[in-house]
């Protein structure tokens, strides 16, 4: 982003801030002449500001109806466009170059200023005026005190602590948000018991070791402790990496470990290391390897398989996966795209579902044809 081009768009956020500033200030003075014409009436006013608990254990209180907020946490920007499709961020810690699918199905992501990064600079966040800024640590907290901005801990590590951070940021956003919310934990909860229902009856010698990580070629391995040990379990497996990597996303192993925890499946999150676990003759000798059970791991507007709502269909795949003859009547084609036009607001066609399976970047746009396009 050139200096030009930041020093607009803050000029524009400005510019929207003093609008919609005025606009409540005329709305605030009739309210005003109405309440005194009905002095006789008892009218229940709403609270200005509510209080809740964060994730970190820390009280926060927070305006009503948050409008404008920033959010400093990857996983979390998937949970602001599922209940407020980012209308109201200012912020984020997200870019079109790295999370292409979050900016193609929300296109409100390219209001927002991308920062957080080394870069990062507090004064221009500041300028911006969030009334919220959601972060997965507290390490902003005291400069956010300071210039009296809430800072809300919205991190996560388990289904449970997931649905409280949904729910959590749905009462902030208020509107639809906690109805939203609402729906996709009872989808949620929905899709966990009909998983369980049938791998709960697994034995644990019918339950394949399941090796995952961000970059498994790389030794970036997921243990317990984590959101990706619950949907191993969850889906029918056993987790090989019997280590806890809890707060730990770029643990890291060694192939001699690998190979002695020999698992019956992979998954990376990482496209493409399918191809080279499977070709490199280091790895022949895992028994994932020799049976072609290796796997790349699909991801969407976020990834499937790590602190995201694409959860939900993360523990369907994962299941299919790992269990074939169990699941046989699941469409995970249909599931993702159903999943994408209730909680993203977008359509998809069998194309892109491929390409969020295959874990690939989107395929192009395609410009309108001739006969689409309006007569002059």
């Amino acid at each position: 982003m050139t200096e030009e081009t930041r020093t607009a768009k803050l000029q524009g956020l400005t510019r929207r801030v003093f609008l919609k500033m005025a606009g409540a200030a005329g709305l605030a003075l009739a309210g005003a002449c109405i309440a005194q014409g009905s002095q006789n009436e008892a009218v229940a006013g709403e609270a200005e500001t509510i209080t809740i608990t964060d994730m970190g254990g820390t009280e926060v209180t927070v305006p009503t109806n948050v409008e404008r907020y920033a959010d400093a946490w990857y996983a979390h920007n998937e949970v602001t466009v599922m209940l407020d499709n980012a209308e109201g961020l200012v912020a984020t810690h997200c870019n079109p170059k790295s999370y292409k699918w979050m900016y193609r199905v929300c296109p409100n992501m390219e209001n927002a200023l991308s920062t957080f990064g080394d870069d990062f600079n507090f004064e221009e966040l500041i300028a911006l005026e969030p009334q919220v800024i959601f972060d997965s640590k507290d390490s902003l907290r005291e400069k956010c005190n300071e210039v009296g901005i809430p800072l809300v801990n919205c991190s996560f590590h388990t289904y449970e602590e997931m649905e409280q951070s949904i729910e959590m940021t749905a009462k902030i956003f208020g509107g639809e948000a906690p109805a939203i919310a609402e729906r996709y934990i009872a989808d949620l909860h929905k899709a966990v018991e009909e998983v369980t229902a049938v791998t709960d009856k697994l034995s644990d010698d019918e339950r394949p070791s399941v090796l995952h990580g961000p970059s498994v070629y790389e030794y970036n391995l997921d243990g317990t402790g984590t959101i990706i040990d619950t949907w191993i379990n969850a889906a029918g497996g056993k987790n090989a990496v019997v280590a806890d990597t809890k707060g730990t996303a770029d643990a890291e192993f060694s192939m001699e470990q690998i190979i002695a925890w020999n698992p019956d499946v992979i998954i990376t999150a990482r496209a493409g290391q399918d191809e080279k676990i499977l070709n490199d003759p280091n790895w022949a000798s895992i028994k994932a390897v020799q049976e072609g059970r290796v796997y790349v791991n699909p991801r969407g507007v976020f990834s499937w398989d790590r602190y995201g709502v694409e959860e939900l269909l993360q523990i369907k795949w994962a299941a299919a996966i790992l269990h074939p003859e169990l699941f046989p009547d699941l469409d995970i084609v249909q599931e993702v795209k159903d999943f994408y036009s209730t909680y993203m607001r977008y359509e998809l066609n069998d194309e892109e579902v491929e390409t969020i399976l295959m874990n690939v970047d989107p395929p192009a746009l395609e410009e309108k044809k001739e006969e689409d396009k309006p007569a002059a």
